[in-house]
């Protein structure tokens, strides 16, 4: 939810991956996969994180710091937005033709998804990812670096 407030960066996406599964420790390729970005992208940040406290490590897993004040604000303002949903949601209309009975419930719940391979996904991932590079014309020595 937070990507369709603060954008569709990398950092935004493990952020909001995290806080979805606030206690899941996760490897650094489980975190990638997850955020759907490449393992080489969170890499870049990941140390940044640890540093200003947002995540904390337990091995060679990563879990969400929920003592951190930056944490603790992003939740309150998960919260107040999905608050805003729920509201929003509460003024449509009823589709009748939407509702599933208990046996559709029952068999969409139990199916179990197949095994994911994580470094496939990775890859599928990474091969996504695209760059660009633009040059400020004001200044030889500046460039900006864009993920699109």
């Amino acid at each position: 939810m937070l990507k369709d407030i603060l954008g569709n960066h990398p950092q935004i996406k493990v952020i909001d991956y995290m806080l979805a599964c606030p206690f899941n420790e996760l490897t650094k390729q489980q975190l990638a996969v997850g955020s759907e970005i490449s393992r080489s992208t969170l890499d870049k940040f990941i140390g940044d994180f640890l540093e200003y406290g947002l995540l904390c490590r337990k091995g060679s897993k990563y879990v969400v710091n929920l003592e951190s004040v930056y944490i603790r604000q992003l939740n309150l303002m998960l919260d107040e937005l999905i608050r805003r949903e729920i509201e929003i949601q509460e003024q449509l209309p009823e589709d009748v033709g939407d509702k599933l009975t208990d046996e559709e419930l029952d068999e969409m719940l139990t199916e179990l998804p197949d095994e994911v391979d994580l470094d496939k996904l990775e890859f599928e991932i990474e091969s996504k990812e695209y760059y660009s590079f633009s040059s400020d014309k004001t200044s030889k020595n500046s460039f900006d670096l864009s993920l699109i």
